[in-house]
């Protein structure tokens, strides 16, 4: 089966219309057309019901998706081998994570990645940023190989291990009046506009909002990219709340403040199919961090308990 015809499927599935996919890969719509229509014949099965409104995947084609994904990821992976080879690094492994970015020096996937390396010399690491909703799919699909994230329902065939726990912080600008506070409420935020990344982090988004409403307060979100939020509230646009290790960035125009009783719980998530040493050694290392995160900062990190919830929202 081509790469290339399972690279356009893949293209007007995500899409839903076949121009916009031909724009999304950079190929001319004919061409794309013709693609999909010869991988129906070569399946023998119609992969789109065409409409006017763009093409919806048919149950062959919900089907066949995941396959091709992993088809693709495999392509990849054996691209990846043959330089190796090609390089003089034969015994060299790729191991591609992704994880919510940016993150913080000190954080979860740093010292993961830096303890990693040091044991596993011979695997390099990709680390990649998904927003929440794609994560299951690319792993699902073998894009990642493992994943670092705040959800904690694998999709099926994953697996998924609870980390730890880490404590959210208020973010405000120097100057703001909670800035020398020692914690702050979730009702404290509504008093400004809350910078948040809702489409990329919107498992956190969840734990924020129903803490808000326990508290019966409205928040003023503005959604805005992670990338951008701590630029902004240093510019006194806004608050937000992110995770408490963000403050080992040492930004010296903003504090950060812990809220009272809120917490988001990290987990891991691998494929359980995936027998890959590398995969096995990831994920033994974030244990291994995470105990060592929550012992040298109980401030920051905690063990999870898996009898009460990650959020517990103040009263």
């Amino acid at each position: 089966m081509e790469p290339r015809l399972l690279r356009a499927f893949l293209a007007v599935a995500r899409e839903g219309h076949f121009r916009h996919a031909a724009s999304s890969i950079g190929v001319a719509q004919p061409a794309l057309s013709r693609q999909v229509q010869q991988l129906e014949r070569l399946l023998g099965v119609a992969l789109f019901d065409r409409t006017s409104r763009g093409a919806e995947l048919t149950a062959a084609g919900r089907l066949i998706a995941p396959h091709a994904e992993r088809a693709l990821a495999q392509n990849r992976r054996l691209v990846l081998a043959a330089r190796s080879v090609a390089e003089g690094r034969a015994d060299s492994v790729m191991l591609t994570v992704s994880a919510p970015l940016p993150g913080p020096p000190g954080g979860l996937l740093a010292e993961t990645l830096r303890s990693f390396r040091t044991a596993h010399p011979h695997v390099q690491v990709s680390v990649t940023g998904l927003d929440d909703h794609d994560e299951t799919a690319a792993l699902a699909g073998g894009r990642v190989d493992a994943v670092l994230t705040w959800n904690e329902y694998p999709a099926d065939g994953c697996v998924s291990e609870a980390l730890i726990e880490e404590h959210t912080s208020a973010l405000v600008a120097r100057g703001h009046p909670k800035a020398c506070a020692e914690e702050v409420t979730v009702s404290d935020l509504a008093d400004d506009p809350l910078l948040f990344p809702l489409r990329e982090r919107g498992h956190c988004w969840a734990q924020l909002q129903a803490a808000a409403q326990a508290a019966r307060v409205g928040l003023n979100v503005v959604p805005t990219a992670p990338s951008a939020v701590t630029d902004l509230v240093a510019a006194g646009l806004g608050v937000s709340a992110v995770p408490a290790s963000f403050r080992f960035a040492e930004r010296p125009e903003v504090a950060f403040v812990p809220i009272r009783g809120l917490y988001n719980r990290m987990s891991v998530m691998w494929r359980g199919d995936d027998d890959s040493g590398a995969v096995a050694g990831f994920v033994a290392m974030c244990r291994l961090t995470a105990r060592g995160l929550s012992a040298a900062h109980p401030d920051v990190w905690r063990l999870p308990d898996s009898r009460t919830p990650a959020t517990t929202p103040p009263a």
